[in-house]
């Protein structure tokens, strides 16, 4: 009888195991996040080639205005060259005024029509692609980026602890700076001080407070005065740098006056060739900052489109109202920080839904990083759609092509000064009439 019973608990216990194990085959089984397949081409290889490409234009154009200079400043001897107009892109400054010139009279001003183009098409690069020129297009942020992916390479060799705190050096010497001189830059725009002030006696008075202040950064605990803080405060300079220039120029310079400038101020006329001989004729103060802020891009990414370069602060605010996000899907996202670490400007990619951000330069570096397939992508803020990196690389350079081209065919490219004056100005380019002091030009 006890066998029987053993013989029918056994059969049963077996029975129920077989059950489960049945129940359990029948369960859906979790789905595996997929794997975002790498394409020979991805975002990075065509973002370097769309790079390239352009650095090398700039090269071309550079090296063609120079032959420019040296023909006219033979007297018209020589191996001739035409004047580039792209040169105008290096103006900024004069670009600026042209689209205040632009927006109070309706016309393009003629004697560096080309800027006023190229500079016009960056802003609606940047309304429509957010700061995809400074990501994609820009030689400056070219050459920024060569720079800190080099540095990277050394750096990798270095123990983690160290390399934190060499990057954060800049960030910090940057922070105290800022301490000193945007309060003064915000000074100037109110008019409550002007560029006297630094010659001022009041301004060597105060040289102990700018001691403190480049101090601070460094000595107070990072527990009290995080290294966030010290980001946000060198990124100020490049916002107060934007803010000054637009009030000297759009606020405060009348339309009439850039009128007569355009049309009697010889520096300005020949802007292109002042800015080249700052290049080629530079001084030992001019070299030395060049030189240390391209030292320290090499441990600082992108050091001088974070904290100083206005044009990039200028897209950066445009370009809150572009159409397009990159966007993580928080379903599908795995957490795994790989798309922060690849972000060279430094945005918390991982713990936002939407990247809206003045930082992002739209290069798909955290897109291209993304294990998971679907889990980041840029996409069209109302449809969702996503934005391939090819096709955003086609509308970026498609619009910038279009618009500068269109200018040309229009008549709206070439300088309406004359190859004979640029040969007249050259031969009397040590004159007085073509300096200027404090923004104020000498007119004939």
């Amino acid at each position: 009888m006890e066998i029987r019973q053993l013989k029918e608990i056994k059969q049963n216990s077996s029975y129920s195991s077989v059950l489960e194990t049945d129940v359990e085959s029948k369960q859906p089984k979790a789905k595996k996040p997929h794997k975002n397949k790498k394409p020979w081409l991805n975002s990075l290889k065509l973002r370097w080639s769309v790079q390239i490409a352009f650095f090398i234009v700039v090269l071309v154009i550079g090296w063609q205005f120079y032959t420019f200079v040296k023909y006219c400043e033979a007297g018209g001897k020589g191996f001739y060259m035409p004047r580039p107009p792209g040169v105008e892109s290096f103006l900024p400054i004069s670009a600026l005024m042209g689209t205040k010139y632009f927006f109070g009279t309706g016309k393009i001003n003629t004697i560096h029509p080309a800027g006023f183009v190229i500079f016009g098409t960056l802003l609606l690069t940047a309304f429509f692609f957010k700061r995809g020129f400074c990501g994609w297009i820009c030689p400056i942020g070219t050459m920024s980026e060569w720079e800190w992916r080099l540095g990277d390479w050394f750096l990798k060799k270095m123990p983690q602890r160290a390399v934190h705190l060499i990057r954060n050096i800049p960030t910090r010497f940057t922070a105290g700076l800022s301490l000193i001189f945007t309060p003064i830059i915000a000074l100037l725009i109110l008019d409550i001080i002007t560029m006297e002030f630094f010659k001022s006696s009041l301004f060597r008075r105060l040289i102990p407070v700018y001691v403190i202040a480049m101090i601070l950064p460094f000595a107070i605990p990072r527990k009290i005065w995080p290294d966030k803080v010290n980001d946000i405060l060198a990124r100020a300079w490049k916002f107060s740098i934007l803010a000054f220039f637009i009030q000297m120029i759009v606020i405060k310079m009348p339309v009439m006056q850039l009128e007569m400038l355009y049309a009697r101020a010889p520096f300005i006329r020949i802007a292109d060739v002042k800015m080249l001989k700052f290049f080629t004729n530079m001084s030992g103060m001019a070299l030395s900052v060049i030189l240390t802020i391209l030292v320290i891009s090499l441990i600082n990414k992108n050091y001088w489109c974070r904290y100083f370069c206005p044009y990039g602060a200028l897209l950066g605010i445009i370009g809150y109202a572009s159409p397009m996000r990159i966007t993580r899907d928080t379903k599908k996202c795995i957490d795994c920080g790989k798309c922060t670490k690849a972000c060279a400007m430094h945005i918390l990619v991982d713990k936002k839904k939407h990247v809206l951000t003045h930082e992002c330069v739209a290069c798909y570096d955290c897109v291209n990083a993304c294990p998971v397939h679907g889990a980041l992508d840029m996409k069209l803020v109302r449809d969702r759609k996503k934005i391939h990196y090819g096709l955003y690389a086609i509308m970026l350079v498609g619009l910038y092509v279009v618009i500068t081209n269109t200018a040309r065919v229009t008549g709206h490219w070439y300088t309406r000064i004359s190859d004979t004056e640029y040969i007249l100005r050259l031969s009397e380019l040590d004159s007085p009439k073509y300096l200027h002091k404090e923004g104020k030009f000498e007119t004939e």
